[in-house]
């Protein structure tokens, strides 16, 4: 297991006249799955955007494992082993599942570009180990069956896990999950739920924003609620549900009737 920790203290986040993010702070330890959950609209993907370098953020700080990556670009948050997926799956929908999980080994890849006209020992050795984690990390989303087929002709869970297996084959510390469970079936976010237990069992940090409740309530240890971008709560799952902020938040109250 390793020893990071992220931590976010104020973080500011405005676009135009609009703050989608205002003064949060929140850490997530060391191999926990812990989540993020609010009303739409309430700035959940802007925090995760600005973790991971997207938009980065006008006031306050992100320190990962001791270091400060506030205002670093996505490819160097991705080196330090901070990756994500997106609400809207976004995968090379001709290529094949094989390949699109190799393409999130680029960042593990000791080649350079030469070495695909001028191929050396070690670059070759280097491409079979690449290929041996492909082959593990399809065995462990159950993709075998689909390794040599185009992503795009496959169903809309199967192409999650093909997401999830890209991810993972940067050999992440900590894995962002952007509304995971989003378009998937019961069978399919039951198989969603062991899943994230298994990563979490490689030694991977899990932060998630899901609209499920039933699935936060389950895997989540620790949440932080957020409206309009600021934190309304923080606790166990069992603490949150309780809120009277939270339940206001996602129900409404009887002066919103008038």
């Amino acid at each position: 297991m390793t020893s990071s920790n992220l931590i976010l203290t104020n973080v500011t986040k405005r676009f135009g006249g609009l703050t989608a993010v205002d003064d949060l702070s929140f850490t997530v330890k060391a191999g926990q799955i812990y989540g993020i959950i609010g009303p739409n609209g309430a700035g959940k993907t802007t925090v995760f955007n600005c973790i991971t370098g997207i938009h980065p953020c006008e006031e306050g700080s992100i320190h990962w494992n001791g270091e400060d990556i506030t205002r670093l670009p996505p490819h160097k948050v991705a080196e330090r082993g901070i990756v994500r997926t997106f609400q809207t799956i976004r995968l090379f929908e001709q290529m094949s599942v094989a390949e699109n999980i190799m393409s999130g080994r680029h960042i593990k890849s000791k080649q350079g570009w030469w070495n695909g006209i001028f191929p050396t020992p070690s670059s070759r050795a280097d491409e079979e180990s690449n290929w041996d984690v492909v082959a593990e990390l399809l065995h462990f989303f159950d993709l075998e069956a689909y390794a040599v087929k185009p992503v795009g002709a496959l169903a809309y869970g199967i192409q999650r896990r093909v997401e999830m297996a890209r991810a993972l084959a940067t050999e992440p510390s900590l894995l962002i999950l952007d509304e995971p469970a989003a378009g998937l079936n019961e069978n399919e976010t039951q198989e969603l739920i062991d899943t994230i237990y298994r990563i979490r069992q490689r030694g991977v940090t899990i932060l998630l924003i899901e609209h499920d409740m039933d699935l936060v309530m389950e895997v989540t240890e620790y949440l932080t609620v957020i409206n309009f971008g600021k934190k309304i709560a923080e606790g166990t799952p069992d603490i949150v549900q309780a809120d009277p902020a939270v339940i206001e938040a996602y129900l409404g109250s009887d002066d919103d009737d008038f």
